[in-house]
């Protein structure tokens, strides 16, 4: 490692470490993000200069470029589906929704910056979509076997391998996590149940999933609950999130909870096809009249869709389902990462995150529901069914109904 001083220009430290412009964006040097100024003013401008021009203490700074490539050399770069397990090197760990991950990375931005410099060091993160390791990160965790394989935090998205038996019998058996959620928490929570009776998950929030219809699509009767999709008379008319031949889970488990798995069979023959909720945003908006009329998918999504003079976006009768957004935090870091948790659980955040269409669990917020009722899937009955196994056969059972109605993928 060639040391960073003030002599040397911008371009030249962005050229070797093009990492650190995390650390300029932070500082307000984030114009450098931009190729076109970079190549154009950075091989001119020291960095003593461009310190002096945003009034940053020149010593300081030098002394925290220097430490992050120190750590990066000593760490090194690395994506979580690569090496999973070198998530222990992080703070924090954030798997989210696709809708939430956008607000969440900019307002965690904005807190990590300040709390940077107050500890005079980089915070270690990684926020990713939580879709992109359904089939790769979560399998990992399956196997993990020791506390000191996991960050300090990790928020994660919809009923995944933290729920799953070995997690359970590993950490959530041994209490190795702390809940703090307020008590009560945000009465649109607290009215279902969402606390984790065991003191182990801290809930953060929700992916709320509707049904969204096309009316001028539909017939005379509209679904008014998630029963009435059961309905052999629409049959491939229903698109719900897939991808690659894999379901939601966060959609198939209430189902079975709901309607078991006769109800798993019959949700499969009305499925036409898996998409992303961003491409059912676009099928719908496109207009055309060879689509499937009906969607399950987030609210957040729905609220995405241009026209909505065409839909319907229908709170069935069981209510909204609720995929969590929950956080683990270590018992062991609680105090030193108390900080980040208190920004991630507090009212700053929590209204960033309704704002989004995600509400909260923080009690101070208004989420602005509107009289939206929530389905939650019950503590009782993911500490007292093995997870894991019975997703694979909820999978299994759906996947060959689904062929054998013809659904398309």
């Amino acid at each position: 490692m060639n040391a960073i001083d003030e002599t040397m220009s911008i371009y030249q430290i962005l050229s070797e470490y093009p990492f650190l412009l995390k650390i300029f964006k932070q500082y307000g040097m984030g114009k450098f993000e931009n190729r076109e100024v970079l190549e154009k003013l950075g091989p001119l401008l020291k960095l003593k200069t461009a310190l002096s021009m945003v009034s940053v203490n020149e010593d300081s700074f030098i002394e925290l470029l220097n430490q992050a490539v120190s750590d990066s050399e000593t760490k090194g770069d690395f994506t979580l589906a690569d090496s999973p397990e070198r998530q222990k090197e992080l703070t924090l760990l954030a798997l989210l929704p696709c809708g939430m991950k956008m607000p969440f990375s900019r307002a965690f931005d904005d807190f990590s910056t300040e709390y940077s410099r107050q500890i005079n060091n980089v915070l270690h993160s990684l926020v990713e979509g939580n879709v992109n390791h359904e089939l790769s990160y979560y399998a990992y965790i399956d196997l993990v076997t020791s506390i000191d394989e996991l960050p300090d935090i990790i928020v994660s998205s919809d009923i995944n391998s933290f729920y799953h038996k070995p997690f359970q019998e590993n950490f959530l058996n041994k209490e190795y996590f702390v809940n703090l959620n307020s008590s009560p928490m945000n009465i649109d929570f607290e009215s279902i149940g969402f606390a984790d009776p065991r003191g182990q998950f801290t809930m953060i929030s929700a992916n709320l999933l509707v049904l969204v219809t096309i009316d001028e699509l539909m017939d005379n009767t509209r679904p008014e609950s998630w029963e009435d999709l059961l309905k052999a008379e629409y049959r491939n008319r229903v698109i719900m999130r897939g991808q690659d031949g894999f379901f939601c889970n966060g959609v198939l488990l209430p189902f079975y909870r709901m309607y078991g798995m006769e109800g798993i069979k019959k949700l499969a023959s009305s499925v036409y096809t898996g998409l992303h909720p961003s491409e059912m945003v676009k099928m719908i908006d496109s207009k055309k009249d060879d689509v499937p009329p009906m969607y399950i998918m987030p609210y957040f999504f729905a609220k995405k869709i241009r026209d909505r003079s065409r839909i319907t976006i229908t709170i069935p009768s069981e209510g909204a389902i609720v995929s969590p957004v929950q956080m683990l935090v270590k018992k062991s870091g609680a105090e030193r990462v108390k900080e980040i948790t208190d920004f991630l659980c507090g009212k700053e955040f929590g209204e960033i995150s309704a704002r989004a269409f995600f509400p909260t669990t923080n009690p101070e917020v208004d989420n602005k529901l509107g009289g939206i009722t929530l389905y939650w899937l019950g503590w009782d009955f993911l500490m007292n069914t093995d997870i894991g196994p019975l997703k694979e056969e909820i999978e299994e059972v759906f996947s060959q109904q689904f062929k054998e109605t013809g659904g398309v993928m």
